[in-house]
């Protein structure tokens, strides 16, 4: 069964298209299993009438990015690639076509570039006769200065600080090659550093850049940006100062309030001269992750002011059950579609347990699912690219179908018309197995909006097989029905799969998400073990030893702690990867976590509008944790139940984990091994390090190690 995993984690996973007149480019991920690398994959689709043709692609690992001019180059579209060698040389080039028109080493000019989706961006100018990017800035020169202390920007960005805008430029004349690269250097002042981001060039002149600002906290932190979408960052828009002989100066301005944490600046524009700019914001502070609002500015006003075009939304709606806006950190690059005087963004949001792709009228903010589930296959979709008109690139899935390629065509009258155009090659044994499963998104009783996805075998060898909760972190994230391997490969080896969207878990409404702050330990882990209990009810589970598991990471490796804990008789082992053991706010490139999740106040205020001009600034200095705050939240950390724990234990740490510190995971192993009141002498636990892992273990054999041991330990102790 190793095999049928490492076969379902190699199928190409969608990260990206791009439209060239009726070439479609699909950019994916590949996980290579063989060499434990992750690999870029571009698959270039020809749009036939009725037909399509492909031709995969291996690209090298030293692509970091591919990204073509906007659509209305349909002729001979521009195309920027950046490329970084093993040997750390990074290289510049744009491509007319199959001609090389202009290219730059820039190893000496900054450090590595930004693929992120907090900081980066990929911008052609409108003149197209320049581009912008982002990448960490070069080292200071001075020997004294490298070692001044940077915050550094957290989980995930490999040991990052700086991140910088960078403009290149070159002469499309074929006579000339010359060629600058400058560094965009916003002045602000000298104790107010701010880190920009995610830029766009302005459509209205080619002196005008829009970008993400993200501050420092007033006690000099960088609050960790990955996954957490409160923090203090804003629009700002930044003048440029530039010729190919001079660096470029900048005076910015910010476009939103301090109180809202706005990022994913994007630009529409229509050839009559209109435009608008486009934004997501949720409020600073409070949940990680929540609700999104999406605003709108019209550039061309004499005095611009913005609008809410899609606000919060507390409940789903009773016309349509819409949620709210749900989305995987940004707009997408190119989300406008120009249909006949109703210009529209199309993306994907959480929905329930499911991801859709909706459409949001740019006029008046209407949002309608374009993907409603009227065949009961509850796909989960992901938009990728619109060509700027009608056509539209999305991937969609569901627990048994992997992700395939679906092309979107909108008429007049804003209807849409759908064609597979894609579909990844699987062994027909395989195929024929995931057929044979069985999925369903069940309701809990008496626990608000409390779902559960359940993936099983349709005609299980076993009565009632085991069952495995798997329940996800965040604690705002979420379960949809997505295609997920390590979930498809447990339910082919016989076992129901449950993973359960408890309180606090997104696409449900604003209201459904708030309501766990200051309940962690509680609601949630009722919401969880009230799903093991329903299940059971259904018959789709039984109770008794081998026959239930729970497994989980960072909050859902804190649920499973609980659950073994509180419940030690209903489950018979756990799997908990990174967990949060402690409720202590220490040691975390996230400490306002802490604060938040037990509902204790720690105000995140940016700089206000119009700074800095305007220095009305409200940022408050954050609170510290204090032994108080550790006892008066103790009771609602699993460490505090750890006697209780009878369940054979498996733990999975990142050592170079910087969100839940792996000593947390450290201390809770040896509080297991050393339970001298409980433990049984058959009682099993056992660890596994990852010395250069994060929080994700996303590395492809530390992942691959963790399925396959996770297997194991279930085989070991199922009935």
């Amino acid at each position: 069964m190793s095999t049928v995993y490492r076969r379902l984690s190699e199928i190409p996973v969608p990260t990206g298209a791009q439209f060239m007149n009726d070439v479609v480019q699909i950019n994916s991920s590949i996980r290579d299993n063989g060499r434990d690398i992750k690999r870029s994959l571009t698959t270039s689709i020809f749009l036939g009438a009725n037909s399509v043709s492909n031709t995969p692609t291996v690209v090298p690992g030293d692509v970091v990015a591919s990204i073509s001019a906007p659509a209305e180059s349909v002729c001979f579209p521009r195309r920027a690639v950046l490329l970084e060698t093993p040997e750390k040389e990074r290289h510049l080039e744009i491509w007319v076509g199959n001609v090389l028109e202009a290219s730059k080493e820039v190893t000496e000019a900054h450090g590595s570039f930004y693929s992120d989706e907090f900081f980066s961006a990929f911008s052609f100018s409108l003149s197209e006769s320049a581009f912008m990017y982002v990448a960490e800035a070069e080292e200071p020169e001075h020997a004294s200065e490298k070692f001044k202390f940077t915050p550094p920007l957290g989980e995930a960005f490999g040991g990052k600080k700086t991140p910088a805008i960078f403009i290149f430029r070159w002469e499309t004349s074929v006579l000339s090659s010359q060629t600058s690269l400058a560094r965009v250097s916003p002045i602000l002042p000298r104790d107010h550093p701010i880190l920009f981001g995610q830029p766009v060039f302005s459509c209205l002149d080619n002196d005008t850049i829009y970008a993400t600002g993200y501050e420092y906290t007033r006690d000099g932190r960088l609050l960790g940006p990955k996954w957490c979408y409160n923090r203090p960052t804003g629009i700002w828009k930044i003048k440029l100062q530039s010729t190919l002989e001079q660096k470029d100066d900048t005076v910015p301005v910010k476009l939103t309030p301090g109180d809202l944490s706005c990022r994913s600046p994007r630009i529409y524009h229509e050839a009559s001269g209109t435009a608008k700019l486009f934004w997501l914001s949720c409020a600073s502070g409070g949940p990680h992750a929540g609700t999104f609002s999406l605003h709108s500015l019209d550039l061309g006003a004499s005095e611009p002011a913005s609008e809410a075009l899609v606000d919060t939304v507390w409940e789903p709606r009773e016309s349509d059950g819409f949620p709210g806006l749900y989305l995987d950190a940004n707009l997408p690059t190119s989300p406008f579609l120009a249909r006949p005087g109703k210009p529209f963004l199309i993306f994907s949001s959480n929905w329930g347990c499911r991801t859709t792709v909706v459409s949001v009228s740019t006029l008046d903010g209407t949002v309608k699912d374009l993907t409603p589930d009227s065949d009961g296959k509850l796909f989960s979709w992901t938009m990728l690219a619109t060509d700027g008109v009608a056509r539209f690139i999305c991937s969609r899935s569901t627990p048994t179908i992997p992700p395939e390629i679906v092309l979107g065509q909108m008429d007049a009258a804003g209807e849409v018309s759908w064609r597979v155009i894609y579909t990844p090659y699987i062994l027909p044994s395989l195929q024929t197995a995931l057929s044979n499963l069985t999925y369903s998104v069940i309701s809990i009783p008496g626990r608000g909006k409390t779902q559960t996805v359940v993936v099983r075998p349709s005609h299980p060898e076993d009565s009632a097989p085991p069952c495995l909760q798997f329940i996800h972190g965040g604690p705002h994230g979420a379960v949809t029905t997505a295609f997920a391997p390590s979930t498809a490969s447990f339910a082919l080896e016989g076992y129901t799969v449950s993973l359960p969207n408890y309180s606090g878990s997104i696409g449900f409404g604003e209201k459904s998400v708030r309501a766990l702050l200051g309940n962690c330990g509680d609601l949630d882990v009722q919401d969880c073990i009230a799903t093991v209990r329903h299940l059971v009810d259904l018959g789709i589970a039984v109770q008794g030893k081998g026959k239930q598991f729970v497994m989980g990471g960072s909050h859902g490796g804190f649920l499973a702690a609980h659950l073994i804990s509180q419940f030690p008789e209903v489950f018979t082992a756990a799997f908990i990867r990174n967990p949060v053991i402690f409720t202590d706010a220490f040691s975390s490139d996230i400490p306002d976590w802490y604060f938040n999740e037990w509902n204790i106040e720690y105000p995140i205020y940016s700089s206000p509008q119009g700074f800095p001009s305007n220095t009305d600034n409200k940022r408050a200095l954050p609170p510290r944790w204090t032994p108080a705050k550790s006892q008066e939240t103790f009771a609602s950390a699993p460490i505090a139940y750890v006697d209780s724990v009878t369940a054979h234990v498996l733990l999975h740490l990142g050592g170079s984990d910087l969100r839940v510190t792996p000593a947390q995971g450290v201390e809770y192993y040896h509080a297991l091994k050393g339970n001298a009141r409980n433990r049984r002498p058959e009682q099993e636990i056992e660890m596994y390090w990852f010395e250069k892992e994060g929080h994700s273990l996303d590395g492809v054999k530390a992942n691959r190690i963790v399925w396959e041991t996770s297997h194991d330990w279930l085989n070991k102790y199922c009935a």
